[in-house]
């Protein structure tokens, strides 16, 4: 194998870490607004820290603080919100539920729920088709978000999002110190093995 395709498998490596480090379920950047998806369906999803900065975050929640959330249902043409549409209008119907859970590595979200439950809001519709939500994080951490939607027949629709409060970037730093240092290996690797060559 060549340096070329040393350093070329170590940055595909990176790659993967860093979207690791940045992927977050449920939620997602699509163009130039944030989205979560629930089974089917979809909302727009706007966080924001209003003490802190005027920008809007759709990811980990940069620092500790007020922290409010503004889901909104994605306004649609009649029949688009029906399962697999586009659109989401059946959401207003929906009774929805929402659940802030520490992430300490548990196997599933149920192990000790009630434990690790940091906020619930209980289920409601909402007609008009905006959530709004406030919590202040105290301590930095990494969190897990349940958002569900019941609708009148029982089927519950998930969505299930990992973040962190006030570790974002670090979580990118690391993924890119690690491959800086899978990139330095492989080098001297190649270096090594090409001076055991020569010396024979």
């Amino acid at each position: 194998m060549t340096i070329f395709r040393l350093v070329g498998a170590c940055c595909v490596a990176t790659g993967l870490l860093v979207s690791q480090a940045q992927a977050h379920g449920g939620v997602s950047n699509e163009g130039n607004k944030c989205v979560m998806k629930i089974g089917p369906y979809q909302l727009d999803f706007t966080g924001y820290q209003p003490e802190n900065s005027i920008e809007k975050f759709c990811d980990d929640i940069p620092e500790t603080g007020r922290t409010v959330i503004v889901l909104d249902v994605e306004q649609g043409s009649a029949g688009s919100g029906a399962v697999g549409g586009p659109n989401s209008n059946d959401l207003r119907d929906m009774a929805i539920d929402l659940r802030i859970l520490k992430n300490v590595g548990q196997a599933s979200d149920d192990v000790d729920l009630e434990k690790n439950t940091v906020v619930y809001v209980g289920p409601k519709k909402y007609p008009a088709g905006t959530l709004h939500w406030e919590h202040n994080f105290a301590q930095k951490g990494n969190f897990i978000g349940l958002v569900s939607a019941t609708n009148d027949h029982g089927q519950v629709f998930v969505s299930r999002f990992p973040f962190a409060v006030g570790e974002g970037l670090n979580k990118v730093f690391i993924g890119i110190g690690v491959g800086v240092l899978l990139v330095g290996g492989a080098i001297a690797a190649f270096l090594y093995h090409r001076r055991g060559q020569k010396s024979a």
